[in-house]
């Protein structure tokens, strides 16, 4: 065999080589194609808006209670451990801490009251991060022994699936913390110490 021969060989094989990498790069490519395609159709079928939402129920006569620790922002480091569980640095309250236009604000969010009233209180969040949410507490009346804390969270996600498929992180992510919140809230207006 020539050295002509072991070089055309040399060269065949390194064509097929390189061909057969660029198969599969092609391959991956495509695939990778097809996988944000499916996941968009996919992220299509969920909902653009949601809602996260978690109830305590306390005692009626501490109605007013409720009310007043959920509207001042300052009553929250007793039963909030949402905001105050974090690692929130540089804290600031506004003066008044209630009402409308009523803020608590750190170098990684604020937090203002946008409307207050003994029906509920309505909440704007920026984070750090530029995404801003609505949240609040609305206080129902169900029956004359207790009244009802629904604290929310609506969320609007754009059309990306990352952002979509992140639906299904939002209530595991929250809902402990909102239900050990109200359940510190309940302690806290039905057991003032």
């Amino acid at each position: 065999m020539s050295t002509l021969d072991v070089l055309r060989k040399k060269i065949i094989l390194r064509s097929n080589f390189f061909r057969n990498i660029m198969r599969l790069v092609k391959f991956a490519f495509l695939g990778l194609i097809v996988l944000f395609a499916v996941l968009t159709g996919l992220s299509l079928l969920l909902p653009a808006n949601i809602r996260v939402s978690r109830v305590v129920n306390v005692v009626a006569s501490r109605r007013p209670a409720a009310v007043a620790a959920v509207i001042d922002l300052g009553a929250w480091k007793r039963w909030n451990d949402f905001v105050y569980r974090a690692t929130l640095t540089n804290v600031e309250l506004s003066s008044p801490a209630a009402g409308p236009g009523a803020y608590l604000s750190s170098d990684q969010l604020r937090i203002t009251e946008t409307q207050a009233d003994t029906a509920g209180v309505v909440l704007k969040w920026d984070m750090l991060n530029g995404k801003q949410f609505v949240g609040g507490f609305q206080f129902l009346q169900v029956n004359r022994d207790s009244v009802t804390v629904q604290w929310w969270f609506d969320f609007h996600f754009r059309w990306y699936p990352w952002e979509k498929l992140g639906v299904f992180v939002y209530d595991r992510k929250l809902g402990p913390l909102m239900e050990e919140s109200l359940g510190n809230l309940q302690r806290y207006v039905e057991n003032p110490r």
